[in-house]
């Protein structure tokens, strides 16, 4: 069995070494991990910019397959909404409230780790971040820990997503 580091080295190899399959099995262990280990936090998906799901913390697929869809759309309506400057950036995270749960959402970088996947530009996939949380989670423990999620993803991506000290994605 693998062990896994928060500095991106499994079982000796480093992540740009490793296989796709490799990186996949990698970012699957740490986005489950991250769903067991995060108060609040019920399902975590990883999906691509234009919603497919990519990987997931043991969500039923067609839950998963159907929420990868949406989310994707509500990233694409965040990083189009001109802001006080008159220019279109990318919105660091969306979270949307609802009464029987909270959805966060954040971009995650691009990885060639799903070079395969419809949609891959050059080999590599832009990914999002999508969670799911009890309507009692702490949103700012939430959004720290996904903060902290996307910069253990950074090994696998060919154009990681920065993360600042405060966890805060630029």
């Amino acid at each position: 069995m693998s062990t896994h580091h928060e500095t991106g080295t499994v079982t000796g190899v480093s992540a740009s070494e490793s296989s796709p399959s490799g990186q996949r099995d990698n970012m699957a262990w740490l986005l489950r991990q991250f769903a067991d280990d995060t108060p609040g936090v019920t399902h975590a998906v990883l999906l691509s910019r234009d919603g497919l799901r990519l990987l997931d913390s043991d969500v039923d697929k067609d839950w998963a397959d159907e929420l990868s869809a949406a989310i994707s759309g509500v990233a694409s309506l965040a990083s189009n909404i001109t802001g006080p400057s008159h220019k279109k950036r990318p919105a660091r995270q969306v979270i949307i409230e609802r009464d029987d749960c909270l959805y966060f959402v954040q971009s995650a970088g691009r990885s060639a780790a799903f070079d395969k996947t419809p949609g891959a530009e050059r080999g590599e996939v832009e990914t999002i971040l999508a969670v799911v949380a009890t309507t009692d989670a702490d949103v700012g423990s939430v959004g720290f820990e996904m903060g902290r999620l996307v910069s253990k993803f950074a090994p696998y991506m060919k154009i990681p997503v920065r993360v600042g000290t405060s966890g805060d994605v630029r």
